[in-house]
């Protein structure tokens, strides 16, 4: 008896101390009443020490929490319908316990029937959007062919927060199966008890286990607006000197240097995409993304020469390739920069082009459509030694188009200035992702001076 008392000293002791973190909760405790329950343990029946402890954790239980009381088996050997609802939730503490002291065992396990009416009758306790728990105590199995796995299964499509939780007193093998999978199906948790310590200490867990918060089901993760981009490559030329993840074709170390994370290039030659044995030709050594992507280069630059300054494409030789190119083109009336994509097969070529920035944009084919109107040619060249521009090889299928803006050149709602191309296709990959710089033909004169700050590949997935 002295070991009894300690321990339920103990289990009141630790209830105590949850009650500060317990939120408003219904518990509704399901006490076996069916005749087994005069089973003895510990020189006890099962149902007094049920009796003693449950009597007790009315004390300990926070008042925050309304409490109810069901039992089956009580007034009938045979009755599969014998299940009682002693005390409605809210019901006092003290009309509880004088319910508690009143149960004698007599008949069988309905444990269906009980659970059924549990679920009934905590789903449709206002307010409805406070944890609900059923405390479910048996020391035995359904008796009245029904399923009470299957049945425990409402609790979670009842429209509330609702858990089962089961303790199993004095269970073989086949019942506590059963009494696990109601458990489960339940959302809950089932505690063994294998004698009076056992027990009390199972029926402690299970009402803190029923005080607990139920956390939300978490809220679905949003749709992303448009493709889900995932960075694939990048190289932003941190090193001494250019990385294993590039080759040089004909390379002219006196016109190109990496410091102060940037490579440096110099030229003041034609394109050499097209150009037999053009020099600094940089080819990427790794593999593409499968599917759609976008590779990107971005860079600042001093544009003394006219034509086209920057190519990045895919490059297998000069007669074949799909390249975007990014110009500074000084020629007759339409001063202005602008982005390219030309496509070349077999010799074969063809090219797209948009304007980006004008001086004077409003002759014949030289227009922009950013909204500040002619600018000063100064003013253009200026802005390309300081504010980064990215040129991007955008893949879609099989269909490719090239883009460019300017870090700082937007439209007058504030969003980045862009221009993008007509596309061309190519039914297989046209090479490898090379750039260099040159410029247009060999009439062209001036030097061309390129601070390349990083080249980017991102996967693209719609």
């Amino acid at each position: 008896m002295k070991l009894f008392e300690t321990t339920l000293a103990t289990l009141s002791a630790g209830l105590i101390a949850t009650s500060s973190l317990a939120a408003p909760t219904d518990i509704l405790f399901i006490l076996d009443g069916s005749g087994s329950m005069w089973g003895q343990i510990d020189g006890e029946a099962k149902i007094s020490t049920a009796k003693s402890t449950l009597t007790q954790l009315m004390d300990d239980v926070p008042t925050q929490a309304r409490v109810g009381l069901m039992t089956y088996g009580t007034t009938s050997k045979e009755s599969c319908t014998d299940v009682q609802v002693l005390n409605a939730l809210g019901t006092d503490r003290t009309a509880i316990k004088a319910s508690i002291s009143g149960i004698t065992p007599l008949g069988k396990t309905p444990i269906q029937t009980a659970l059924m009416q549990g679920i009934t009758m905590l789903s449709g306790a206002e307010p409805a959007d406070i944890q609900k728990s059923l405390v479910l105590v048996s020391d035995g199995i359904e008796t009245c062919d029904g399923d009470p796995c299957t049945i425990a299964g409402l609790a979670k499509s009842s429209g509330v927060n609702m858990n089962i939780h089961v303790v199993g007193f004095d269970v073989d093998a086949e019942t506590r199966a059963q009494l696990e999978c109601i458990a489960e199906n339940g959302g809950g948790q089932y505690f063994d008890a294998a004698d009076t310590s056992g027990f009390q200490s199972a029926m402690q867990e299970a009402v803190i286990l029923a005080q607990a918060t139920v956390e939300p089901e978490p809220a679905p993760e949003p749709v992303p607006e448009g493709p889900v981009i995932t960075e694939f490559f990048r190289d932003d030329f941190d090193g001494e000197d250019i990385s294993d993840s590039w080759i040089l074709t004909n390379p002219d170390p006196e016109s190109y240097v990496v410091e102060d994370g940037a490579l440096l290039m110099l030229s003041t030659s034609p394109n050499p995409f097209t150009e037999e044995n053009g020099t600094n030709l940089i080819t990427y050594t790794g593999d593409m993304p499968d599917g759609d992507w976008d590779a990107k280069v971005t860079f600042t630059g001093e544009l003394t020469a006219s034509g086209n300054v920057l190519h990045f494409g895919l490059w297998k030789d000069t007669d074949n390739f799909m390249a975007s190119s990014f110009y500074a083109n000084k020629a007759g009336s339409c001063w202005s920069t602008s982005a390219s994509l030309t496509k070349t097969s077999k010799g074969e070529k063809e090219e797209v082009s948009r304007i980006y920035r004008a001086h004077v944009p409003s002759l014949g084919n030289c227009y922009t459509k950013l909204p500040k109107g002619p600018e000063d040619w100064s003013t253009i060249l200026g802005d390309h030694e300081t504010l980064p521009t990215t040129l991007t090889l955008s893949k879609r299928g099989r269909s490719y188009t090239a883009s460019l803006e300017m870090e700082g050149v937007t439209l007058e709602d504030g969003t980045p200035f862009k221009v993008i191309t007509d596309q061309f296709t190519a039914l297989r990959a046209p090479g490898e992702l090379t750039f260099g710089m040159g410029r247009y033909g060999n009439n062209a004169t001036g030097e061309m001076l390129l601070l390349v700050d990083s080249v980017v590949i991102n996967a693209v997935e719609e």
